[in-house]
């Protein structure tokens, strides 16, 4: 007599598990919304769930009461150092192994030092392919020899309605922030500004974007970058200016 299986019978499920990154989960500490939307879609791809962290604060409050496989830290948050993050979780009393640092700054700049504080691999944006993001949380995963490899499949970006959605918030986050900003001197926003545009202009190979947030950090100023988003979106008003969090 066969034993029937506990087991729900849900369409694909099987080719589901088949899928390299099954049943991982993943907290994403990243405050922009395109680049943390693109890598939700690598991992749905993968078979892996991710919570979304915007912030130093926001990852604590996760943290306190979810225990994720993998956590990827973006070195540039707004309220503090990424690496002060990978460097709390790697030391904590019950750490957390699976830590991939992420930034869109060459990784000769940063990699041995995230490495130095704890992070098992490190992830440079943009992200090459699925198959790299595979390879990289595949990396940090004690169970990796007994999972299925990496995609050669590749998952397309340009034009994707999601993306283009959290890209055109992510802009005019920037725009409020760069305004007040600049109508009070506040020169350490408008330099976070530039920082965060530079990473998301780089996970989006968005070279335009990418271009003029480095020209704002060279020259420590954004009047390039806020006619650049000025020209996107249009200019913004004093109401919305005062709706800035």
């Amino acid at each position: 007599m066969t034993t029937p299986s506990t087991e729900p019978d849900i369409p694909g499920l099987g080719s589901f598990r088949r899928k390299c990154l099954f049943a991982v989960t993943i907290l994403l500490v990243e405050d922009s919304r395109s680049a943390s939307e693109a890598i939700r879609l690598y991992a749905v791809e993968s078979g892996a769930r991710v919570r979304r962290a915007d912030s130093l604060h926001s990852a604590s409050r996760h943290l306190a009461i979810y225990r994720p496989n993998v956590v990827m830290v973006d070195l540039g948050l707004p309220d503090g150092d990424g690496m002060a993050l990978i460097n709390h979780l790697a030391l904590a009393s019950t750490p957390i192994q699976g830590i991939v640092a992420l930034s869109g700054q060459d990784r000769s700049e940063w990699q041995s030092l995230a490495l130095g504080a704890g992070a098992m691999a490190c992830l440079e944006k943009p992200i090459e392919s699925l198959r790299a993001f595979q390879e990289c949380i595949l990396s940090v995963l004690p169970d990796r020899d007994s999972r299925h490899r990496p995609s050669d499949a590749e998952v397309a970006m340009t034009g994707r309605a999601s993306v283009l959605s959290a890209l055109n918030e992510d802009l005019r986050r920037a725009q409020s922030l760069l305004f007040e900003a600049d109508r009070t001197g506040d020169e350490e926003t408008a330099a976070y500004c530039a920082q965060f545009l530079g990473s998301v202009g780089e996970m989006l190979a968005d070279g335009e974007l990418a271009e003029a947030a480095r020209r704002a950090r060279a020259d420590a100023g954004a009047g390039g970058l806020m006619g650049l988003l000025d020209r996107r979106l249009g200019g913004i008003t004093q109401a919305q200016a005062r709706g800035v969090a």
